[in-house]
């Protein structure tokens, strides 16, 4: 405990004398060491944006008289709504920045991207149904029916 002290104590001292060494008026030019030069370090990339909600789901989208909107589905709150580009959900946490027709993404505020969800191929059962409705098959053509002669009416054996 005693050693520490001491060795505190000296290394202390030695700071203060080097400080007043260096704001000492009476020493000649040049003889003010130089300070050694920063060291600047390169700030650290920013961190990627955490998603807000990774529950959302891009379902569809459409244009009408040049304005596009978007379905958007909450799977948390199971729950879908449209929106406009730069219009707020209902409960204020999205928002679409922008949207590529091409690649069909959107960009949400906060740096998320969703894709278009593709269809599953299968269909919900209706309320009050008995089961679930069979796939559709593809339909073959009907076949047009065979043209059958009409028949040929016999001369008549009445006499007048």
């Amino acid at each position: 405990m005693k050693l520490k002290s001491v060795i505190s104590l000296f290394a202390f001292i030695l700071a203060w004398e080097i400080s007043l060494a260096d704001a000492n008026p009476f020493l000649a030019p040049g003889q003010k060491r130089p300070l050694p030069p920063a060291v600047v370090k390169p700030a650290p990339p920013p961190p990627k944006p955490i998603p807000r909600n990774p529950n959302l789901e891009f379902r569809g989208y459409y244009k009408f008289e040049g304005e596009w909107k978007f379905a958007i589905f909450d799977k948390a709150k199971n729950q879908g709504f449209w929106l406009k580009k730069d219009e707020l959900s209902d409960d204020g946490s999205t928002e679409i920045e922008s949207f590529d027709v091409e690649s069909e993404k959107i960009v949400l505020k906060g740096g998320i991207s969703l894709e278009l969800k593709e269809s599953e191929g299968r269909t919900l059962p209706i309320a009050g149904m008995q089961s679930a409705p069979k796939t559709i098959q593809k339909k073959l053509p009907i076949p047009a029916p065979a043209r059958v002669p009409a028949p040929v009416k016999s001369p008549s054996s009445r006499t007048r």
